[in-house]
């Protein structure tokens, strides 16, 4: 089989040898170590359960290969023990049968190479201004990869009375947190069904919305990056720590290894790009590029350990903060220091007397039309001692560290933005204040729990 033999889902993009492909071979591709004479293959004279054993640790696309050699070797590879191990270091949770597929062979096949998306599972979209945030996962009910987005809406309001400040505007915020399952961003299903596509390198998502004339399509990205390109160019933005960035503008300048990938080496497992628009023509080619309202977006993952709290970095992880007349809002909370990160919690203890100088950098995941995603909304410079302020010693805030900080403004269209003094009580590890001085209003920030989201 050859090694570069392409995924019939993604039309015009070669991919890694396809798994279901090595069932039955050619008599030329059988090793002539089996023929009368001949000395055997040291490898298949040990036990099956020692093959089986080496064979655990090839990848998928090894063990594709590894079954072109020859008929004995291809039996081995489609051991079901094997692909459910690789399928499974996808998922959060293992599962124990195919579903509705035949074989887990077939199941690895269906949604190759996808399984970077339920693996990394936190996708943030470039949508102008606002941006889109969602949680993927791959349903074993449905035999689909699937994601959607994350909203929030808040609950009832009652002000709250600040002792140190009366005139302070200060709102409850519980906010619901939830996935909006009605309308699905990524729907998946066995890509090795031909789907009609948009343009090459797409493939059709054939969702609900089709109905009122609503079209998805979905690609993957290219992990080439030219080195002068410009960061305002880049997903994702230059405010999250990434080592796999991609080109988000796919002008028809961009060069063409970075619009879509032609190796599976090319491939990017850390961005995808999702193509929507409405066509109400009657007849015609409903998938062309001529189609109006044209939507482009990248999404782009987060590396977890920077959503992941330590003992050190208790405020790391995803929030959602209320952002008045622009509603819930999501950001990553970041930490940065000098300290030694490699130190494990059982080394290390904090104290009022040792609390690192870390940062703590609000960087928002979605935005609005005054501070668009990817842009800062504050930033704390030093939560430790050297940025501390105050002890908060009023009922609402009782026991808080407040420190100081600067929050980001701007006008409509992100037009004169600048940071103001403000300053950030830290109430707990899952809760934090922000007090936006000129302003005299307080906003609250919340801390997401992502699997108990994918678990609904």
């Amino acid at each position: 089989m050859d090694a570069d033999a392409r995924l019939p889902a993604f039309r015009g993009q070669p991919q890694a040898p396809t798994p279901t492909e090595v069932g039955d071979l050619p008599e030329a591709s059988i090793s002539t170590s089996n023929l009368p004479g001949e000395t055997p293959v040291p490898l298949l004279e040990l036990p099956p359960e020692l093959i089986q054993q080496i064979l655990s640790f090839l990848s998928a696309q090894d063990l594709a290969r590894l079954s072109a050699t020859c008929r004995s070797l291809a039996e081995h590879a489609t051991n079901g023990l094997l692909w459910a191990n690789i399928i499974n270091s996808y998922l959060p949770e293992p599962i124990h049968d195919p579903g509705v597929f035949n074989s887990f062979r077939d199941l690895y096949a269906a949604h190759h190479p996808c399984w970077f998306i339920p693996r990394h599972k936190i996708w943030f979209s470039d949508t102008e201004h606002t941006g889109n945030l969602i949680l993927a996962r791959y349903d074993h009910r449905r035999g689909v990869i699937e994601g959607y987005r994350v909203i929030s809406e808040r609950r009832s309001h009652q002000f709250q009375i600040w002792d140190c400040n009366p005139d302070v505007i200060i709102q409850t915020f519980n906010p619901r947190v939830r996935l909006w399952l009605d309308d699905p961003v990524l729907l998946l299903k066995n890509l090795r069904e031909r789907q009609p596509w948009h343009l090459p390198g797409e493939t059709r998502m054939p969702m609900a919305l089709e109905s009122q004339h609503v079209f998805s399509a979905f690609s993957l990205c290219s992990a080439h990056l030219s080195p002068n390109l410009e960061s305002a160019k880049q997903w994702p933005p230059q405010t999250i720590p990434s080592n796999h960035r991609i080109n988000r503008d796919l002008d028809i300048e961009a060069p063409h290894q970075e619009r879509y990938p032609r190796q599976v080496d090319d491939l990017s497992e850390h961005a995808f790009r999702i193509r929507r628009w409405a066509n109400f023509r009657l007849g015609g080619n409903l998938f062309g590029a001529s189609s109006p309202n044209v939507t482009l977006s990248t999404f782009a993952t987060l590396d977890p350990k920077l959503y992941t709290p330590t003992r050190m970095k208790p405020y790391q992880g995803i929030w959602v903060g209320d952002y008045s007349a622009h509603g819930c809002e999501f950001l990553l909370f970041l930490q940065r220091g000098r300290e030694d990160e490699h130190a494990s919690p059982a080394e290390t203890s904090v104290s009022e007397e040792t609390i690192p100088q870390y940062s703590l950098e609000a960087v928002k995941l979605t935005g609005d039309p005054n501070v668009p995603r990817g842009e800062l909304s504050f930033v704390a410079d030093d939560t430790g001692p050297g940025g501390l302020l105050r002890i908060a010693d009023e009922t609402l805030f009782q026991g808080a560290r407040i420190v100081r900080c600067r929050g980001h403004v701007a006008g409509l269209g992100f037009r004169d933005d600048t940071f103001i003094p403000s300053q950030l009580i830290l109430i707990s590890p899952e809760c934090v204040a922000h007090y936006w001085e000129s302003m005299g209003h307080i906003s609250y920030y919340r801390r997401l729990d992502i699997d108990a989201l994918l678990r609904i």
